[in-house]
């Protein structure tokens, strides 16, 4: 009788955990606020390097595989610059985190970003997009070399710029890629 109640609390356990993962395996974590984070890529290059970025105000938005999902995203990415090229993961969101939405130039935008399964380090992609305009821009990383020592370190990535974005939103786009939270 006593091995049948420890077997019992195991599967009660077993299936709470399963409940609270996402669909992606992630466990869940509790809801952001509902701020945004401000930043304004426009005043210059080096005052945006220097905007910090709060993940834990950061008001979370869908992942990327729901993003490309949406008709109004999945045209924009399927109209950007440079995304015939990418690999077909990306067609796909990879695996992501929920998307920010952000304030740039004093416009709310949605930054979302993806890496290729099984390997996050090796490809990853950082877009940026306007819901009202449907402008799309992003940044793809692939390691060309070894790993590095920390997540910061670019020395061997090679960066494709997508759909021509202003260096403002190069700022950003590469700081949400090196400084993900």
């Amino acid at each position: 009788m006593k091995l049948s109640a420890i077997a019992l609390a195991f599967s009660a356990a077993l299936a709470c955990a399963a409940c609270s993962q996402d669909k992606n395996g992630a466990a869940s974590a509790p809801a952001a606020s509902a701020t945004t984070n401000k930043i304004d890529v426009a005043s210059s290059v080096s005052a945006a390097e220097s905007l910090p970025v709060d993940a834990d105000t950061a008001a979370k938005g869908p992942y990327l595989f729901d993003l490309l999902q949406r008709p109004d995203f999945s045209a924009a990415f399927a109209k950007l610059s440079g995304a015939s090229d990418l690999p077909d993961w990306t067609r796909q969101g990879g695996t992501s985190a929920p998307a920010q939405h952000v304030v740039v130039s004093g416009k709310s935008m949605l930054v979302a970003s993806g890496c290729k399964p099984h390997d996050c380090p090796g490809e990853r992609i950082v877009l940026l997009y306007d819901e009202k305009t449907h402008d799309l821009w992003g940044v793809f990383a692939k390691r060309t070399g070894e790993a590095p020592v920390d997540v910061g370190d670019t020395r061997n990535d090679q960066l494709s710029w997508l759909g021509g974005p202003d260096e403002g939103v190069k700022v950003l786009l590469k700081r949400k890629l090196y400084s993900p939270e």
